[in-house]
C-alpha cells in the first residue's frame, strides 16, 4: 500500500477514460487482446481514483493488494465493485500474459465492464 494525496485521484479517472477510449479504438482495429490489456488498465487506474479519493491509499505491490485496498474504500460508502475488478484483472492477466487468443465477444465484454466501473467511481468522486 502506498499513501497518495486525494488531489491525484481526478488524474487517474482520466487516465482511466483515456485507456478506455483507446480499448474502444482497439476493438474497431481489430487488435482484440490489446483492448482487454487497455481495459485493465483502466480500470487499475479508475480503482486508484477510486481508493485515493476515500481513503488516499493505493496498491503498491499486486492485483489481490489492489482488491484489499477497493474493499477498505468501499466500506466509507458501503459499496464496491469487487467482482468487476477482480474479473479485469484476471481477464488482463489471462490475455496479456499468456500466449492465448482473445475474441472480439471477450474484448468487448471486458470494454463494456470496464465502462460500467469508470462511471461508478466517477459518480462516487463527484457525490
Amino acid at each position: 500500500m502506498k499513501q497518495e494525496a486525494k488531489e491525484s485521484a481526478f488524474q487517474r479517472i482520466k487516465d482511466a477514460e483515456e485507456f478506455i477510449e483507446s480499448s474502444g479504438d482497439d476493438i474497431i482495429k481489430g487488435r482484440f487482446k490489446a483492448a482487454v490489456v487497455g481495459a485493465g488498465d483502466a480500470v487499475i487506474a479508475a480503482n486508484d481514483a477510486f481508493t485515493i479519493f476515500f481513503i488516499e491509499e493505493k496498491a503498491s505491490r499486486d492485483h489481490s493488494e489492489a482488491i484489499t485496498i477497493h474493499k477498505k474504500a468501499g466500506m466509507k460508502i458501503n459499496e464496491n465493485k469487487v467482482m468487476i475488478l477482480k474479473n479485469l484483472l484476471d481477464e488482463r492477466h489471462r490475455h496479456g500474459y499468456r500466449a492465448v487468443q482473445t475474441s472480439k465477444n471477450v474484448a468487448e465484454k471486458d470494454v463494456y465492464q470496464a465502462k460500467v466501473f469508470i462511471k461508478w467511481v466517477r459518480e462516487k468522486m463527484i457525490r
